[in-house]
């Protein structure tokens, strides 16, 4: 999917930067590269992005002739005019909040005070050459492929739970064997470096959809850094006790459970109401006589509640998400 993308990108910048090229040319306008600069810059965004890109490209503009009319005839040398009106562009896009659209309005502040000279004729031009520029940059970001970005994402929530369900069965391992060294810590990293990417990934998609709606994946990855920093919680937790306590069945059991319920695309009800079960043995549980059970029956403790709060976060979740996003999300299966 990235050299998909990354292909299409390049085909998009290629096509539409030489298009707005040969557009210039055509009209006879002066500096058409420069057409084509402003196309690649501004196809360097999703669809949202682009539509607000291109009213502040307009806006700020404007702003840039104004800058122009003000500045260039006070100094006679191109150089100072320069620098001046670009001290000036800077200090507007960095005012307004609109950095992105510095790099095409000093190329328009390059032409008219360096490159040809500033008059009402080469206004025109520059305004033509960004009208070309922003006109076949948007579009060509109308043409995106929003099924395959779907089906890639879905396939990484198909991951993710792959990962979850296999991590879970780790820390059910631990607590079986207590082994002295286990890969969980690196498959955990793992997971978390590829989380905080689907999450950009997520936001990328629903940026790039028109109308522009919640993106129910976005909140979905979200939801599994938010589990993610359970798991690594008590499974650090559990490497604190030296010799598990026979109440810690009942646990590696529930765990096990959450490991099968992992791809589970409802609420997870049952799995909560287990829990509040396995709360009430342990409070049944005749107390401690050592100092180590204590401790290891507190740590437990911690485990439970961290559990508890494993689950709350994917019931946050599933109970947000609309009818649509819930049809789409219980529709995300192995085929």
């Amino acid at each position: 999917m990235k050299i998909k993308k990354a292909l299409l990108l390049s085909l998009r910048i290629g096509l539409g930067s030489a298009a707005a090229v040969f557009l210039a040319e055509f009209l006879q306008l002066e500096s058409p590269t420069a057409a084509g600069t402003i196309t690649l810059l501004t196809l360097l965004t999703t669809r949202r992005q682009t539509i607000q890109l291109i009213v502040h490209r307009f806006l700020t503009f404007f702003g840039t002739i104004g800058l122009c009319v003000v500045i260039l005839p006070l100094a006679s040398s191109q150089l100072v005019s320069f620098a001046m009106v670009l001290f000036f562009i800077v200090a507007m896009c960095e005012l307004c909040q609109v950095q992105n659209t510095l790099s095409v309005n000093a190329l328009i502040a390059t032409h008219l005070s360096i490159t040809h000279g500033f008059n009402a004729r080469m206004i025109i031009n520059e305004f033509w050459l960004l009208c070309i520029g922003v006109f076949i940059a948007y579009v060509l970001n109308m043409f995106q492929d929003y099924r395959g970005m779907e089906k890639d994402l879905n396939d990484k929530v198909l991951h993710t739970e792959t990962v979850f369900s296999h991590l879970l069965l780790e820390v059910v391992r631990y607590m079986e064997e207590m082994p002295e060294h286990t890969e969980i810590w690196s498959a955990m990293g793992e997971m978390e470096a590829e989380l905080f990417g689907y999450v950009n990934d997520a936001l990328h998609f629903q940026e790039n959809r028109l109308p522009v709606r919640d993106c129910w994946h976005a909140h979905y990855f979200a939801m599994r850094e938010q589990q993610l920093t359970v798991v690594h919680a008590l499974h650090y937790q559990l490497r604190q006790i030296r010799s598990m306590p026979e109440q810690s069945v009942i646990i590696r059991e529930f765990i096990q459970e959450l490991a099968t319920a992992v791809p589970g695309r409802t609420v997870p009800q049952e799995q909560t109401k287990m829990l509040e079960e396995i709360f009430r043995h342990m409070s049944r549980q005749p107390l401690p006589r050592i100092r180590q059970e204590f401790e290891s029956r507190a740590i437990l403790y911690h485990v439970l509640y961290d559990l508890k709060s494993y689950l709350k976060y994917k019931q946050d979740f599933v109970s947000a998400l609309s009818d649509e996003q819930l049809r789409e999300f219980a529709a995300v299966k192995v085929v």
